[in-house]
């Protein structure tokens, strides 16, 4: 009987040894590098413009005036940068914006990472007026009321809208 048990032994090592030398078989291919952007360069902000009448209606709903006009880009400058200016003084009129899309009262930009958490903290609280005829879908004259709304906030431009045709349409012009 004691020269049956160095026998089974032998067998026990080569299948777990077989098994070692399939693990390392199957496992072909190499990873060079990878990684994960943790901190993007970049925030993105998806706005609208609201005014006492679309207020209280849903974002989308607000979004969509009933002309097909679009704020231009120097009014939407113009009011980025006074609500920055009143949260942070000068430091917040040397935040850099980037307007990348302007489509009805939506408007798409772009900052700097950094400067996200008090961008969004100076348009919450801010409301300004501007000319009347610079807002879409607004019908009276002189001045009228406005503020910003921010439908959505990403590290990335698609994590807003998904795909870009989507964004800036089929033909994908921006600014």
């Amino acid at each position: 009987m004691a020269d049956a048990a160095p026998a089974a032994s032998p067998e026990v090592t080569k299948s777990t040894e077989d098994a070692k030398k399939r693990k390392r078989k199957e496992k072909e291919s190499h990873v060079l590098h990878q990684t994960t952007f943790r901190k993007p360069t970049w925030s993105y902000f998806h706005l609208t413009i609201i005014t006492p009448g679309t207020a209280s209606q849903t974002p989308s709903a607000s979004a969509a005036p009933s002309d097909s006009r679009n704020v231009d880009a120097l009014t939407v400058s113009t009011l980025l940068m006074q609500p920055l200016t009143a949260y942070l003084g000068i430091t917040g009129s040397a935040v850099p914006i980037d307007i990348l899309h302007t489509q009805g009262r939506n408007t798409y930009v772009r900052i700097p990472r950094q400067d996200a958490r008090a961008f969004r903290a100076g348009l919450s609280n801010w409301i300004g007026s501007c000319d009347a005829g610079s807002v879409p879908g607004v019908k009276e004259g002189g001045r009228v009321n406005v503020a910003w709304r921010v439908i959505a906030e990403g590290g990335s431009l698609g994590l807003l809208r998904g795909a870009g045709e989507e964004l800036f349409g089929k033909d994908g012009a921006a600014y």
